[in-house]
């Protein structure tokens, strides 16, 4: 069983337990003290595919558990990869900094990080027998330790894995539905903060979120977050496990600042009078298109005609349209979209985004008058 340890996961155990890795000999070994244990020192290969991987393994189970004085069996328990990735919440203000928080506060918190999660689980692309995975996955999700730390809770969400067979596109065997799940929640949050760490007006702001999918149980989950007052700010980090590879992007710690509550209060009134219209078909130029070098899909606008109005409508653009768009872009070729559109008002001005797209095709020698 010591070989189905992973290198990461022992070293990771070390890290929070104390050990410092001291040097490194031959670009083969690594050499970890404790200042606890001085008397200590753990031996391990560089790489888990080394001839003495597996014996030097052992010797450091053996140390450890010295160290420790816990058996070498649940040593082998608590380092082995978790089969969740913890997801952090914290709340930071001065009336939590002791580590303690008012009752309904602290159930807000914990339930609010929860329906977003929730929201991103059913955001996920169709697939054979979703509802019932769904439900199995969610039915899985735990409440982690709470911590000191201004407050944190923590949510572990599991590893839920589909037979590939139900979606061989989506799923692979190197990633499970929740990791799919996971890596969603992290982006929707991360982008609503990057969208508000830009000082853009409120009509951007509002375009920037309808772009990113925010509805209005998100913004009620983002408002309960910051407590009763919404006076919190809020700091997100998720500890991946190590059973599934990620990328580094999704490693940072993301902040959400109480200053910018009004700005979701503001966008979930707009959300009030949205239209949604099915099916619907416009053309137009493309106005604008870029993807970011982390971004998985691009994101470009259409200048159209909506209502006998010029409007420039946003939508997102996947890895077999891009080329299409881009060459449309370039040389000016009219494009014709058809799919769901969503609008709303700003300031007597619309503002509005294709949610999908059943369909994209470019026409040449298509001219469209933009004037009044």
């Amino acid at each position: 069983m010591n070989s189905l340890l992973s290198l990461p996961s022992v070293t990771s155990f070390l890290s929070l337990n104390g050990w410092k890795k001291t040097s490194e000999i031959r670009g083969a070994f690594q050499i970890w003290h404790s200042d606890e244990f001085p008397s200590s020192e753990v031996t391990l290969t560089l790489d888990e595919d080394h001839k003495r991987y597996r014996l030097l393994l052992d010797d450091a189970l053996e140390e450890i558990s010295e160290c420790l004085m816990i058996p070498v069996g649940v040593l082998i328990e608590q380092i082995s990869p978790q089969n969740f990735d913890t997801i952090s919440v914290r709340a930071i203000g001065d009336d939590v900094k002791h580590g303690s928080i008012p009752f309904d506060d602290g159930i807000k918190l914990l339930s609010s990080s929860h329906k977003l999660l929730k929201h991103c689980s059913n955001q996920v692309k169709r697939f054979k027998n979703k509802s019932k995975h769904l439900s199995n996955y969610l039915n899985h999700v735990g409440m982690g330790q709470t911590q000191i730390g201004s407050y944190i809770v923590s949510i572990h969400s599991p590893l839920y894995r589909v037979n590939t067979d139900d979606e061989p596109d989506l799923f692979d065997s190197d990633i499970s539905l929740g990791r799919i799940i996971n890596k969603s929640f992290y982006s929707k949050i991360f982008e609503v903060s990057s969208i508000f760490s830009k000082k853009i007006n409120f009509e951007l702001i509002t375009q920037s979120l309808l772009e990113i999918g925010i509805d209005k149980k998100d913004c009620d989950a983002l408002i309960d977050i910051m407590g009763s007052q919404s006076h919190r700010d809020i700091e997100i980090n998720v500890n991946w496990s190590p059973k599934e590879s990620i990328e580094e992007r999704y490693c940072k710690s993301i902040h959400l600042y109480a200053r910018n509550v009004q700005y979701i209060v503001d966008y979930r009134e707009i959300l009030k009078e949205k239209k949604v219209e099915n099916n619907i078909q416009l053309s137009g130029e493309i106005a604008d298109l870029h993807r970011g070098y982390d971004d998985e899909l691009g994101k470009a606008k259409l200048r159209t005609k909506y209502q006998e109005k010029d409007i420039s409508i946003s939508f997102s653009v996947s890895d077999e349209q891009y080329l299409t768009v881009a060459n449309a872009h370039v040389n000016k070729i009219i494009v014709t979209i058809t799919g769901e559109l969503e609008v709303v008002k700003v300031e007597q001005k619309l503002t509005a985004h294709f949610i999908t797209i059943d369909d994209l095709s470019v026409t040449e020698n298509l001219e469209i008058d933009y004037s009044e």
